[in-house]
């Protein structure tokens, strides 16, 4: 009697809904499925569900943050066991809800699609084009835009150094404190935030740039007038990629890469480099090396293929529109025509050049022999044209306050200092000449967006080569000629109330 009435007292058993239609994944598992499509159990840890079309793609979406394994997560590698079901499908985004938002894209598509490549491309297309070829020059921009997309289609290279800046640009905007700069992104275009953390899309740039460069390589072997516009336009993407993938260590300094030695000389740092007989790599002689931190200076790849092949051969094509004639005239420096503010150089270069005049005209006490003439002294020479360009940018204060701006117009642009610069300047860097690096450094002030336009890509340099110039020079006399760049990084961290965020090697 008392074991009767002790059953009749227990709680009757809940009807349930049996799942006789579940996916084969859940049956597998033992587990009962919800039969929804697909089922949440397969979309809880990422398995192949049956009950979606083979032909059906699927992107599950990521969480935000790494989570513990919860209670009945399958220990067994169940993607491996069902490997004649659909691959388990990659994260991309972040759902809220528990699954229909989870699911972020359904499509039927047999033929599977790089997302990532796409997306490289787009941003380039959209968004890096525009920092490149400036959104006031619609010819350049739909250079940037069009043509060198349609270059690359036929010459992979240049595909992979379009995709390899992409990403650069991309890990920039990433590190961004709120997400996207309106000063490097076109406004009158949606501009999509970055899709993945910064060391990610640096990873991807470098396997583009790699590979890029290792394609360059092998068409450079054998110019032609047929590959000669792709040779010239990939060395350009090499020059724009060395910059923006910053310093590959302390001692790179821009125009070469070196480590100094305690007899004063200074030898390769990348075993892999190769170099002249001055011992400055060059495009020609770093080519073999499968570092694209080897090409330096890497300017002088562009000057040497335009030297090579006539202006009406080059730019030929694709490239006809890199040929618009002489550059605009200059009515006025050019801060004032994009309102940036001006800086007061005259006292510092010039005070610089007349030091340079007397350390060159007395052999004067430095720490490496000088065996050039006061004459012909690549250092006063390099000077003379940096001063031509800080002129043309901040015009030159005359005596009664008037600023004045004269000079070939070529000299609005800083990187026609590089373009222009001797070897034998570059061999004096590398041999740490303090005249030498004094100019490097008053070069290295206009590293910065507002005298090199939508340039994202030259962060971090400035800061770079100034700080690496001052240690050098510490403990010397020539010191004293570094307190003027130093004040300029100064004062633009105050201004920006932030440090530099450029990685460095």
């Amino acid at each position: 009697m008392e074991s009767a009435s002790s059953c009749s007292a227990r709680k009757p058993i809940r009807p349930h809904r049996k799942s006789r239609t579940g996916c084969s994944t859940c049956k597998r598992r033992k587990v009962k499925c919800d039969e929804e499509k697909p089922c949440s159990n397969c979309v809880r840890f990422d398995l192949p569900c049956n009950l979606v079309s083979d032909n059906t793609h699927l992107q599950y979406a990521s969480p935000s943050t790494t989570t513990r394994r919860g209670r009945g997560r399958p220990r067994k590698t169940w993607t491996a066991v069902l490997s004649d079901r659909p691959s388990a499908l990659v994260a991309a985004g972040d759902g809220s809800s528990p699954l229909a938002s989870t699911i972020l894209d359904v499509t039927v598509d047999p033929t599977p699609i790089n997302v990532d490549h796409a997306e490289l491309l787009l941003h380039f297309v959209s968004t890096t084009a525009g920092t490149l070829g400036g959104h006031e020059c619609p010819r350049m921009l739909r250079f940037w835009m069009h043509n060198v997309p349609h270059i690359g289609l036929s010459r992979s290279f240049v595909l992979h150094f379009v995709l390899a800046l992409a990403a650069f640009h991309l890990a920039y905007l990433s590190n961004q404190e709120i997400g996207v700069d309106e000063k490097d992104v076109d406004t009158h275009h949606a501009v999509m935030r970055p899709r993945r953390r910064r060391a990610e899309y640096l990873a991807v740039a470098q396997e583009h740039l790699t590979a890029g460069v290792s394609g360059f390589t092998s068409q450079l072997s054998r110019p032609s007038p047929d590959n000669c516009g792709a040779l010239y336009l990939g060395a350009t993407m090499i020059s724009y990629c060395t910059f923006a993938d910053g310093p590959s260590s302390r001692e790179d300094l821009l125009v070469c890469t070196g480590i100094r030695r305690g007899d004063g000389a200074c030898e390769s740092e990348d075993a892999g480099m190769m170099s002249d007989d001055n011992g400055v790599s060059s495009p020609a002689a770093a080519s073999s090396s499968s570092s694209p931190g080897a090409w330096m200076p890497f300017v002088s790849g562009v000057r040497l293929i335009s030297e090579t092949f006539g202006s009406d051969v080059l730019f030929a094509g694709p490239l006809k529109p890199l040929v618009s004639g002489p550059p605009p005239i200059l009515e006025g420096p050019v801060y004032a025509r994009d309102g940036f503010p001006r800086l007061d150089w005259e006292e510092a270069l010039d005070g610089l050049r007349g030091f340079i005049v007397g350390v060159v005209a007395s052999d004067g006490d430095t720490s490496t022999s000088r065996d050039t003439s006061p004459t012909h002294d690549p250092s006063l020479e390099a000077l003379d044209k940096l001063i031509g360009i800080y002129q043309a940018i901040y015009g030159r204060r005359s005596p009664d306050g008037e600023i004045k701006c004269d000079g070939p117009p070529q000299n609005q642009f800083v990187f026609g200092w590089l373009y222009c610069l001797e070897l034998e300047f570059a061999r004096y860097v590398r041999r740490h000449d303090p005249c030498a690096l004094l100019v490097l450094a008053h070069f290295a002030v206009l590293l910065e967006q507002n005298t090199v336009q939508g340039g994202w890509y030259v962060e971090g340099w400035r800061e770079h080569i100034i700080a690496r110039v001052g240690e050098v020079l510490a403990d010397s006399h020539f010191s004293e000629w570094m307190h003027w760049p130093m004040e300029q990084v100064a004062h633009k961290r105050e201004r920006d109330g932030r440090p530099s965020h450029r990685h460095q090697g």
